[in-house]
């Protein structure tokens, strides 16, 4: 069996069986150091404990160690894989972009770490997002465990509409826009902290309280910026496409938006915009 089948069925089991409440997000975050034995890990903990034991029928299909891969290191090629790169929409493995190399380099500094699998995948989430992973079951099933672990009360943003279709949009007619509403649904400030886009012909911006803040785009930062949802509030995402920026590009194109917030389940949330370039 693959090693990222074995992932998989060990993060389903955890999220299947339960998790002991007693072991919080944080402890995953300590990790385990290199030489550390796997079986002092908190993770090695929940994958050997008798809530996550995998039954006899599937143990007897796996191999010997399926029940605690997910408590030992994991090699950067080996996790290259499990992420896709929003500007060239291939594993960051494949990819040699700039947004590509951040990430390669994002999970090779966990590797070099000590850190495991299941620590490699929450830390990517809270850095980029769930919706970067490039298995939906993996995806979903570490959803379901951060969500597990988060407080009963918490900021919950929610992006609506997720998509927006821009129809055709002409070179010579210039920059176009359109917006998206950001709400804050659960019970504690939203901070809204960080945008970007995946490619530099898209911006956008947070108009809160009548106030637009600064214009972001792919590569850009938003140290120092940040602005505050209340509960059940609502505030307007403002994305710009520059179809100049592309401008001997014709036919159907598709951009990504990234909203970074204080939200411990979605840190990282996406939107995108779709159009038809013409003339």
């Amino acid at each position: 069996m693959k090693a990222s089948k074995v992932v998989l069925l060990g993060i389903g089991l955890i999220i299947i069986f339960g998790v002991s409440l007693a072991v919080s997000y944080f402890a995953f975050g300590q990790g385990a150091k290199p030489g550390e034995s796997s079986a002092t890990s908190p993770t090695s903990e929940l994958v050997s404990s008798p809530e996550t034991t995998i039954p006899a029928q599937e143990r007897a299909s796996q191999p010997a160690s399926a029940s605690s891969l997910l408590a030992l290191p994991a090699s950067a090629q080996e996790m290259f894989p499990e992420f896709i790169c929003p500007c060239c929409g291939q594993p960051i493995g494949e990819c040699d972009c700039g947004m590509a190399k951040e990430r390669k380099g994002f999970v090779t500094g966990l590797v070099s770490a000590g850190k495991n699998r299941l620590e490699i995948y929450l830390a990517y989430a809270d850095e980029y997002g769930l919706d970067t992973f490039a298995s939906d079951e993996v995806r979903d099933a570490v959803r379901e465990y951060k969500l597990a672990h988060a407080p009963a009360e918490r900021p919950q943003i929610v992006l609506e509409p997720q998509k927006v279709d821009l129809g055709d949009v002409s070179v010579k007619g210039g920059k176009v826009e359109t917006s998206i509403s950001i709400k804050n649904s659960g019970q504690k400030d939203l901070v809204v902290k960080g945008l970007s886009t995946s490619c530099g012909c898209t911006t956008v911006s947070v108009v809160n309280n009548g106030q637009e803040g600064p214009v972001f785009g792919a590569g850009t930062s938003a140290e120092g910026w940040s602005t505050t949802i209340p509960p059940g509030g609502t505030a307007e995402l403002k994305v710009y496409y520059d179809p100049t920026f592309h401008e001997g590009a014709r036919g159907r194109m598709m951009r990504e938006i990234y909203v970074s917030s204080n939200d411990p389940v979605d840190p990282v949330v996406k939107a995108s915009i779709e159009l038809n370039q013409v003339d």
